[in-house]
């Protein structure tokens, strides 16, 4: 049951993060082939909070999946798969922590100053350099998260020949 639970958790993050992207690029994409002035500004707006909602679905299945993987470790499950399982979950928590709690807010912090007519274009250039490091970071944790699936969906204790 918890493993199941665990596998629900890790899909679903990996889908939202799947998601997330198609929408940005969707969301900008559109934007910028309509007449509205600043379309970089509201699609950003509109992403803004989109990632601060899906920081709250990456955090559930985060913790879903941390703790089904500490009870398995209290457990005494200490194979080295479990142990390789563990560094990935580790991984990819926190990487979406550092995401959740620094990269999203600094980011909805810095939009206002970018949409300003006193923005210049060393704001705008340090805000897209941070933004490429969120992005980085964002897709290193999703390959976490796909290892995880895959690792969760590899048949338990059997060898499989390929």
């Amino acid at each position: 049951m918890m493993r199941t639970l665990a596998s629900a958790a890790a899909g679903v993050w990996l889908g939202g993060m799947i998601v997330i992207a198609i929408v940005a690029s969707t969301t900008f994409g559109v934007l910028r082939t309509t007449d509205v002035s600043h379309p970089n500004t509201i699609a950003g707006k509109v992403m803004a909070k989109n990632f601060e909602r899906f920081d709250r679905v990456q955090l559930a299945c985060g913790g879903i999946l941390g703790t089904w993987q500490a009870v398995a470790l209290l457990a005494g499950q200490r194979s080295k798969r479990d142990i390789g399982r563990t560094v990935l979950i580790a991984a990819a928590v926190t990487l979406m922590l550092v995401s959740v709690l620094y990269m999203t807010p600094k980011i909805v912090a810095l939009q206002p100053t970018l949409s300003s007519a006193e923005s210049d274009a060393a704001v705008k250039a340090a805000f897209d350099e941070f933004h490429q490091t969120a992005v980085r970071l964002s897709q290193a944790s999703l390959l976490f998260v796909l290892a995880i699936v895959l690792e969760m969906a590899w048949p338990q204790g059997k060898k499989v020949n390929l």
